[in-house]
């Protein structure tokens, strides 16, 4: 409960000696961290990258005129682990403001191999964020899985989506065992939310179902529901969430 209270009524609280005394720093860590994150897949770099939230995971940045775009996107680092630009695992970039975090960790997993003419390799990325005022961590997950597995045209598809659903779990769950709030989010492909442990699906406020980009949260932080934004040039809309932990 402690953890919700925000920085003011922690003060508010100790003048009156409702609560025991306490550092500055204690007082400090006792108050939540509250931050925006959104997914945009921005189609083969024609959408418009823009500053959604805090943090963003961006799918199909899979052009020099996508990377243009991202690069130009002001006041933001980026996560991109490939050696060459167009690397397919660049396509899933993440991105947040540099003057609220700093990058104390990241990772890249393949979920699998591409195949000409049906998909590029498919990749997991994430990030962990230090919060520069309140030194809270948290881990952000963005992936993009296969297309056309659940539509009724390409069931030979779903194994790879299934390989690819398992290895989301596995970060997942390795970044919850280093007691990490976590974020995931992505372009899921499969209008269906999944049952992710430790993890709560974010409906969308005003949106009957589930749309195919997803945000998921660790159990407990998730403000919810999530927010659907404009297509901002895109084939897809942009959605967005706060989080707090």
């Amino acid at each position: 409960m402690l953890k919700l209270l925000s920085s003011a009524v922690l003060s508010l609280l100790l003048s009156l000696g409702l609560l025991p005394s306490t550092s500055s720093e204690e007082a400090t860590a006792l108050a939540a961290t509250t931050v925006t994150v959104a997914t945009h897949n921005i189609w083969v770099g024609q959408g418009n990258t823009r500053p959604l939230a805090d943090i963003i995971g961006w799918q199909e940045v899979s052009t020099a005129e996508g990377h243009s775009k991202l690069d130009a996107l002001e006041y933001y680092d980026h996560f991109r682990p490939g050696a060459e630009r167009l690397a397919a695992r660049n396509s899933i970039a993440i991105s947040w403001r540099r003057n609220k975090f700093d990058k104390t960790g990241d990772g890249s997993r393949m979920t699998h191999e591409g195949q000409e003419g049906v998909t590029p390799a498919r990749f997991v990325n994430w990030v962990v964020l230090k919060n520069k005022e309140t030194g809270a961590k948290l881990a952000f997950v963005n992936t993009h899985y296969i297309s056309g597995a659940w539509n009724g045209e390409h069931p030979e598809r779903q194994e790879r989506w299934r390989t690819h659903n398992a290895v989301v779990r596995e970060v997942v769950a390795d970044l919850l065992a280093r007691d990490l709030p976590v974020v995931l989010l992505g372009d899921f492909n499969r209008a269906l939310s999944q049952d992710i442990p430790g993890m709560n699906h974010l409906n969308t406020a005003g949106v009957d179902g589930v749309p195919i980009d997803q945000i998921y949260v660790k159990r407990g932080i998730g403000t919810g529901p999530a927010e659907r934004l404009e297509k901002y040039g895109s084939d897809h809309f942009a959605y967005r969430a706060t989080v707090s932990y």
